[in-house]
């Protein structure tokens, strides 16, 4: 800001450019350079009640007043000094009209007028219609089976099982027994006779047993008999003891990754985390990481902010994207350190060009307010409305959503690996446009 020089000599002025932002040159000092300048000129001036200057109609003059003199014999409505008097006394007739002087040169421009403020922002285009769901992705080949396990020892045998009972003797053919003769010596074994026929009558009494003969030769062996029912089975014997489990067999190569049905993105709108949105006051050089889930790979251009309808002053915000740790589902590492966007009127959109593909997955939004504006009120979003993480969190078992959203305080510069971390569910957040 500058002091005028005016009346004593005429001040030097900047003029601002089309390019020029709102803050070099300062568009406060350019107003303020102004205001010295009027106030001077008024200053010299005056007022109607109380001139510095004579006025053009009808002035009333003071002092001394001083005009230019005339050249002789002038005939015109130009002011008559005293010079001018004294010498038309002396002086004879009047001569021919002089010829007319050359043109004088063009005067200087004046300087820039100050820059009109800013339009208000336009209405918010409607949304695009829902994209169309992906096919479902082929199923990986089956792993090839392991071996077979060896088989266990054989259990021990059952026990026998119960003879099966002897078949109904057959009927006693009739007639009486004969007396028994005394034994002789037992001669050699004669053949076989044929079997004679059962002779009919009762069964006689039974004679008394001769005396044991020498044994005779054994005879042949007769037919074998037929074989008696089968007795009943045995109990099951104990099983045996389970053989060792085979090695496992080598898992199968991965079957290739079939495409996910995913909501897709389309070129020219922006996208933030799921959350009620509404306006607060951004705290400065405390990063908010508002989760953002990407179901498909997809490249970013532009990551941008908004001003809320209360922001006064000028303020300044680093804008990024970080990675999600799959394990505590807390940001980690940086992705993207956009940089920072200077924000100096309410209601506006400020936003940083960047060319940023991400794969699917979980990452998050990080805005951090390096430079406080005197009344920082910015567009934020709240996981209590809708959960961004397809839960609903709370800091304790209370069923209301008191988390999704974290916090990190002290952060200046630019960004580094997230640390001690504070969760909330209300933060200051920004937006993605997808190309």
């Amino acid at each position: 800001m500058m002091s005028t020089n005016f009346p004593t000599s005429i001040d030097t002025l900047t003029n601002p450019l089309p390019t020029d932002t709102l803050t070099s040159p300062s568009h406060a000092d350019q107003h303020s350079n102004a205001n010295d300048a009027i106030e001077a000129i008024e200053t010299a001036i005056g007022t109607t009640a109380a001139p510095v200057l004579a006025r053009l109609a009808s002035p009333t003059f003071t002092g001394v007043p001083l005009a230019p003199t005339a050249a002789p014999l002038t005939n015109t409505t130009q002011i008559a000094t005293t010079a001018f008097v004294v010498a038309a006394a002396n002086t004879g007739p009047q001569g021919s009209q002089g010829t007319t002087g050359s043109q004088g040169s063009q005067g200087t421009t004046g300087s820039q007028g100050p820059t009109g403020s800013q339009g208000t922002v336009g209405a918010q285009g409607t949304t695009g219609s829902q994209g169309t769901t992906g096919a479902q992705g082929n199923i990986g080949a089956q792993g090839t089976t392991g071996s077979q396990g060896t088989t266990g020892a054989q259990g021990a045998t059952g026990v026998q099982g119960t003879a099966g009972s002897q078949g109904s003797q057959g009927a006693t053919g009739s007639g009486s027994q004969g007396s028994q003769g005394l034994s002789g010596s037992q001669g050699d074994a004669g053949s076989q006779g044929a079997q004679g026929a059962t002779g009919a009558g009762t069964q006689g009494a039974q004679g008394s047993t001769g005396s044991q003969g020498t044994a005779g030769s054994q005879g042949d062996v007769g037919a074998q008999g037929t074989a008696g029912a089968q007795g009943t089975a045995g109990a099951q014997g104990t099983a045996g003891s389970q053989g060792t489990t085979g090695a496992q067999g080598a898992t199968g190569s991965q079957g290739a990754a079939g495409s996910v049905a995913s909501f897709g993105f389309t070129s020219g709108l922006y996208y933030r985390g799921i959350g009620g949105g509404f306006n607060s006051n951004a705290v400065e050089d405390e990063t908010t990481y508002f989760p953002f889930k990407v179901d498909k790979t997809n490249t970013f251009d532009r990551i941008a902010i908004a001003t809320g309808t209360s922001y006064v002053g000028t303020g300044s915000v680093r804008l990024g994207i970080y990675n999600n740790d799959s394990t505590t589902g807390k940001p980690t590492t940086v992705v993207l350190d956009a940089g920072t966007v200077a924000t100096t009127a309410a209601s506006t959109v400020y936003e940083i060009t960047i060319s940023q593909s991400l794969t699917a997955g979980t990452y998050w939004l990080a805005f951090n307010m390096q430079t406080a504006a005197a009344t920082p009120n910015y567009i934020s979003a709240a996981t209590n409305v809708v959960s961004s993480s397809n839960y609903a969190t709370s800091i304790t078992g209370t069923p209301a959503a008191t988390a999704g959203v974290w916090l990190e305080a002290s952060v200046t510069g630019a960004f580094a690996t997230a640390s001690t971390l504070t969760a909330t569910n209300i933060g200051c957040t920004c937006t993605l446009r997808s190309t």
